[in-house]
Parts: C-alpha cells; structure tokens; sequence
C-alpha cells in the first residue's frame, strides 16, 4: 500500500531554539496517526509544516507522492488542514464560508455545491447553512471548521486539537466522524489527552521537546503484562529472579505485574511460582495502556 505522507528527518528551529529536531513520520491509507506529548513538545509546529503553513528549517516532506517543498502547489491539493484555531469567516453564513472554501480549492460550480452538501451532510451541518458562524456554538463552529478541511475530498487530514473545547457529546461525534473519514483516507491528529488519542487514532508518535521518543502502535504486542495472583505475597526481587522473568512489580498487597523476556512462555512461569510454593490463584496477560507508554517513552524507556 503506497505511503500518503512521509516525512524524514523534521526540524524546526526558532533563532536558537530547536522546535522539532530529526522527526520521521509515515501515513497510510487507513491510518489515524496521533501525535502525542505535553505542551511545548512541537505538536502544532509540525502540523504546521505537514500543512504547507511553515517550512522547515531541514527535512523533507512528500505528500502521495509530490514534494511539498519544491512543488506546494500539487502538494497541498491532497490536504485538508484543520488548524488549533479553525479559520472561520465569522460574518458569514455557512453556506457562503463553505462555498468560498470549495472554490479556493479549484472546485467548479457545480462541484462546489455538491461538495458544499455533501460536506455539510457529513458533519451534522444540514440545519445551519443559513445561520452566521459567529451565532453558532464552539461545537458547531468545529464542525465548520472540519467540513472545511474535508470539503474538496483530501487523501490527507491534518487536525490540530479537533475535540479542544467540545463536551462529551461533541467529542464523540468527531471521534466517529474522523475514524469514518480514515475508511479512504489518512488522518494525522494532536493532542495532549491521552485518551482521546486512545480511543480514537491506530498508530502513535509520542514527542518530547520536539523529538520523536516512541513511534508505533498504541499497544504493543510485544509489551505484553502478566498479572499473577498470589496467597503468599514474596518480594518483587524474588520474582524477578526466577528464570525469563525481566521485572517483577507488586501493585497491590495480592498481585502483582510480571513482564517475560522473550521466548519465556507463562507456562514457564506458572510451574516455578507453583514450585515456589506460593499458591498461584491468578495467571492473565495484560496490554500496556497509552498511559504506561507515553511515561515509558517520556522517561528514556523507548527510543
């Protein structure tokens, strides 16, 4: 499957403050990538520089294909770019802010209304063609700026803070109407909420003063939890060193959280905690939480 969007070795810097040092990303069809980190960590810059809005100070850009350097124009055909402030024309109506987007992208007339409507249709919109944005809600004036962003059909999402503000109710419609919109395109999203990112993207870039500290998916298969249950409570360090045990944690005064090298089967396991003679009541795996990674990877355990 070709990549929509690949970066390589992203920086930006300010004077003689680095922003964004050495950042690859990759996007595929399919994908909702989130980027994750703190405040400050260059969320916003690089969706700036993914968007065409700022260059870089080094690195390239392509998009499906198209440099966005050295051709932005073809480049940024393939976009549609929701940034942290939606870029609303607050004395218009719906209909005429839509209108005037779809022809800013190329879009005939007739292209246009049918665009117009089908945007509108898509992002709950029906109902406030006629209505200025500026007496709309914060909720309502997100999803204008979404049906801005998607209106000429883009290969590539880029959404800065998309649910910033919304109620619960709100963010579930934008949850589901992202994850419908990556069924034939890919969506690059940042946010600092980590279970925002969580329930909604596939794939995680976790950034740390403006370099990538963990790239992947959101749960690892390869970091895998087992939590045991024991009728008598031995010391973490007894655990551990029992063979293919690599750490060994006690969360509560009856379990505990054991992580297997690898090729260590649970099996294996189970029969020395038996041997032990500590009386095993539970053996199950566990998925490492967003939560868990990003503090790994924001503590030097990922690279």
């Amino acid at each position: 499957m070709p990549k929509l969007l690949t970066t390589s070795q992203l920086s930006r810097h300010f004077g003689s403050s680095q922003v964004v040092s050495a950042v690859d990303l990759k996007l595929m069809r399919g994908d909702i990538l989130g980027l994750l980190g703190p405040n400050g960590a260059g969320k916003s810059t690089i969706m700036r520089m993914l968007s065409g809005d700022l260059a870089p100070s080094a690195g390239t850009i392509s998009i499906c294909g198209e440099d966005l350097l050295n051709r932005p124009t073809q480049a940024k055909r393939f976009i549609g770019y929701l940034p942290e402030r939606p870029p609303l024309h607050r004395d218009q109506t719906v209909d005429e802010y839509l209108w005037d987007c779809a022809h800013l992208h190329g879009l005939k007339r007739r292209q246009s209304m049918q665009a117009r409507e089908r945007t509108k249709k898509r992002c709950g919109l029906e109902q406030a063609g006629r209505r200025l944005i500026r007496k709309l809600s914060k909720g309502f004036q997100q999803r204008v700026g979404l049906a801005q962003a998607i209106i000429h059909d883009p290969r590539v999402v880029i959404l800065d803070e998309p649910t910033d503000g919304l109620d619960p109710a709100q963010i579930r419609q934008v949850r589901e109407l992202i994850q419908e919109l990556a069924h034939d395109k890919g969506v690059i999203l940042s946010s600092h909420i980590l279970p925002e990112i969580e329930a909604t993207c596939n794939r995680v870039t976790i950034l740390q003063q403006g370099q990538s500290v963990y790239s992947g998916e959101i749960t690892p298969p390869a970091q895998t939890y087992y939590r045991i249950g024991l009728d008598r409570n031995p010391e973490p360090e007894s655990i551990k060193a029992m063979t293919g045990v690599a750490e060994a944690e006690q969360m509560h005064t009856d379990y505990y959280r054991i992580t297997l090298e690898p090729g260590c089967q649970p099996s294996e396991l189970a029969r020395q905690i038996v041997a032990q003679g500590w009386g095993l009541i539970e053996l199950k795996p566990e998925r490492m939480s967003l939560e868990q990674l990003f503090l790994q990877a924001t503590t030097g355990g990922h690279s």
